[in-house]
């Protein structure tokens, strides 16, 4: 007997079986190799030095139209410090053709791989042939299997005569991106498989140009489509229903505040989370927030009154600590959040105030990365570089008189303010967040650098290696660049993907760092960059937001309970299934759609509870579905829907369920096919005529002919008395699985039943096989 006969026959014991699947994980931070045809963008100034910022412009778009992406980055690559081409420090690698001995003028990192490759597009000319060059600086590598499809968009973006077809390539600022095609196979390490572009909210801080003039330079555009703007926003310019959606005011970021008198201490209720208290964005960016604005609270508009009684009924209208609040909320979830500039101690440095006007609660606490020490006691004695104190009645409470930064950019540290290191010391160059290639310096700005306290006892949080670029008695001491999971939970490394499950068994109980690790902060000094190493930086961290990737994407399973052979005496016949959905990934999934979708004729979704039926099937929008790392009240993780499928043919009949859903602007998706038989069932026994023997056959046990069967129905046997089959034949029924009588017949109940191991061997043969794609959005 076929397997998939013998399944089915096995099935249709089982009214209520269900099976399941999740979506198959796609590994990550692995050497591989790939094959010829193979597409590079390469991140070197040897090969990209004028399309650097725009190919991370095509790199949003590879990924939100659906193609997948590797961040390819040596785990063992040194940083060289000096010009590669220093008399007496020589780099080991050559700039650009491999063997040609010539340095590079600059530092760079050495090379992530190397590889011959064709140039596509760009440097140093169409079809010319490049021997052998060690790609720098974090290159991107599109698997051959999908250079077809991304060609198409790498055309797109580099030829402005197709900007017509393709609007979303349209961009003010144009440089073409040097693309080139691998001419042989190569190896090299994937840290990062990108598979969504993100979603980008810069805050509105009075220096929202800076991060504006990035992106425009990139050509990574608003989730609306359109370009950031390149002025300041203006009264009623930005925020949320205007046209600039992503640039995020004070009061869009800090919600409804409520009154004085009934103040709202809900810290998810702004623009950083959707209806459902979800992240709306994938990330968060402030470039200059002053610390004089953190502090700033008002009420109607104006300046709140000396006593909250005063203030009775009026609303709070702007609250710097509720801003900090909420992006700490928001950092509960894999999102990420980049400071520069005086913004970083806007946050970093908040401390509650339960005071009025503030009255704080602990959420509205800042320190994401680092501890809030301990303000020694007066008088002050600081050592040389500690930074200006002062004694402060009362500072460390009621009688308690202690040493407090004298500048309000410092209190609260956290972060004390340090001059621009120079030379610098660069740390980690095998994590995305350093990807760079060439000369990098801090550019002006208040805050060009910062301290930890020794005098005031701060350290980063869990003792984490947080910081990458830094003086040369750094980390600690004139840091510049610094970025790690919020609260110290976690080492910055990508974490491992999670042990992979089958459908029919639970999910693993081991921990599992991925889904605890929460969001990502970065810090970076200086103020406005017109340097590549330090665009870079900005950019780098849009595609290291752990939205981009699976480590913080949804991993949806889906699974349908009911009849799969449905044994019928005439048709049409309906039955009742009930389809289930389940998020395994530790984020959310958001604008869900569930679709039970019909591929041939005799099947029909003729009912769709809380849904939506049309030709095609039924549909359910389920809006916003949490992933495994979640909090109070948010949405549930799992759920499902009943519908109503009618059968008008026998035979084999595919269920498609599918679910579509977003992560930042790239909608993914995950299918799952389901076979159910309809076979006919003459004599109504629900026992489908090809596995039950012939009506009436007295020579068989369960058939129409049961009520002689007496004996077969409880089990016993009395041979010569059971009209089933001759003394000590044992029946027919003895090769179904059944009990028997040595000395009498054999009762046939039905064929045996699959075991476990079995339906899922089934189900991995084709029927019940969970695929992820990725599709374009719609």
């Amino acid at each position: 007997m076929k397997l998939s006969k013998l399944l089915f026959s096995g099935m249709a014991l089982c009214p209520a079986l269900a099976l399941t699947t999740v979506a198959a994980r796609e590994a990550r931070a692995e050497d591989r190799t790939f094959p010829a045809g193979s597409l590079i963008i390469p991140m070197d100034q040897a090969y990209q030095a004028e399309g650097i910022y725009q190919s991370y412009g095509l790199l949003f778009h590879l990924l939100r139209e659906g193609v997948p992406v590797h961040w390819v980055i040596e785990s063992d690559k040194v940083w060289h410090g000096a010009a590669c081409n220093t008399a007496g420090d020589l780099c080991a690698w050559d700039c650009a053709e491999e063997g040609s001995g010539v340095k590079c003028p600059y530092p760079t990192a050495s090379p992530d791989f190397f590889a011959g490759a064709q140039v596509v597009w760009g440097n140093p000319a169409k079809g010319a042939t490049i021997k052998n060059h060690g790609y720098r600086g974090g290159p991107f590598v599109v698997d051959a299997p999908h250079r077809d499809k991304a060609l198409e968009i790498v055309n797109a973006w580099n030829d402005q005569s197709l900007w017509g077809q393709n609007p979303w390539a349209d961009r003010a600022t144009f440089q073409v991106v040097t693309v080139h095609e691998a001419t042989a196979p190569f190896s090299a390490d994937s840290k990062k498989e990108l598979l969504a572009a993100p979603t980008i909210a810069v805050f509105a801080d009075g220096n929202e140009d800076i991060a504006t003039a990035y992106l425009r330079a990139a050509g990574i555009k608003q989730s609306n489509g359109a370009e950031f703007p390149a002025a300041k926003c203006g009264a009623g310019t930005c925020g949320p229903g205007t046209a600039n959606p992503d640039l995020l005011t004070v009061p869009s970021v800090m919600g409804n505040m409520g009154t004085c008198d009934a103040p709202n201490q809900n810290h998810k209720n702004g623009a950083l989370f959707t209806p459902e208290g979800l992240p709306a964005y994938c990330q968060i960016m402030s470039m200059h927030w002053n610390v004089a604005d953190r502090e700033l609270v008002q009420c109607g508009g104006g300046n709140c009154p000396a006593t909250p009684e005063e203030c009775a009924g009026e609303p709070i209208t702007y609250h710097g600590h509720e801003v900090v609040a909420e992006v700490r909320s928001f950092l509960q979830y894999p999102t990420h959040f980049f400071a520069e500039c005086q913004a970083v101690n806007a946050y970093e440095n908040a401390v509650p105030n339960p005071a009025w006007p503030y009255l704080d609660d602990p959420g509205r606490m800042g320190h994401f990365l680092t501890t809030t020490g301990n303000p020694p006691p007066c008088p002050c004695n600081p050592g040389p570089d500690e930074g200006d104190f002062q004694c402060v009645v009362d500072g460390c409470g009621p009688g308690k008189d202690c040493c407090l930064p004298k500048d309000i950019k410092e209190k609260g540290a956290g972060f004390l303010i340090a001059p621009s290191p120079s030379p610098i010391k660069v740390l980690r160059p095998d994590v995305p967040y350093m990807q760079f290639d060439g000369f990098f310096a801090p550019e002006g700005g208040s805050e060009p650098a910062y301290n930890l306290s020794t005098y005031l006892g701060t350290t980063y949080k869990n003792d984490r290696d947080v910081t990458f670029i830094t003086a040369t008695d750094g980390p600690g001491k004139e840091d510049v660049w610094m970025s790690g999971y919020m609260d110290g939970t976690c080492d910055v490394d990508p974490p491992p993907p999670p042990p992979k499950f089958t459908g029919d068994e639970a999910p693993p109980k081991s921990f599992n760092p991925e889904e605890s690790c929460g969001g990502k902060v970065s810090y970076l000094g200086g103020h406005s960059y017109t340097g590549k190493a330090g665009q870079r930086l900005f950019l780098n961290a849009l595609f290291e937001a752990d939205c981009t990737s699976e480590s913080g994407q949804p991993r949806m399973g889906l699974s349908l309970t009911g009849e799969l052979v449905v044994a019928a005496k005439s048709l049409p016949v309906e039955r009742g299934y009930v389809v289930g959905y389940k998020n395994e990934g530790s984020g959310p999934a958001l604008d869900a759609v569930l679709r039970a979708l019909h591929a041939a004729s005799g099947l029909e979704v003729v009912d769709a509870k809380m849904g939506t039926v049309s030709a095609e099937g039924g549909s359910w929008a389920l809006g916003a579905i949490s992933g495994t790392i979640s909090q109070p009240n948010d949405p549930a993780a799992s759920g499902s829907r009943d519908a109503t499928l009618k059968f008008t043919q026998f035979g084999e009949h595919v269920l498609n369920l599918d679910i579509r859903y977003r992560v930042g602007v790239s909608t993914l998706s995950s299918t799952m096919n389901y076979m159910i038989r309809v076979l006919l069932d003459t004599d109504g026994d629900g026992v489908p005529d090809e596995t039950d023997p012939s009506p009436n056959d007295p020579a068989s046990c369960g058939d129409s002919d049961m009520d002689e069967c007496d004996d077969c129905k409880s089990g016993t046997f009395d041979p010569g008395n059971d009209g089933c089959g001759p003394a000590g034949s044992g029946g027919s029924g003895s090769s179904g699985g059944a009990s028997s009588d040595p000395a009498g017949c054999g009762c046939r109940i039905g064929p045996a039943s699959a075991s476990p191991a079995l339906l899922l061997a089934f189900s991995l043969l084709g029927l019940g096989l969970g695929r992820r794609t990725r599709r374009r959005p719609r």
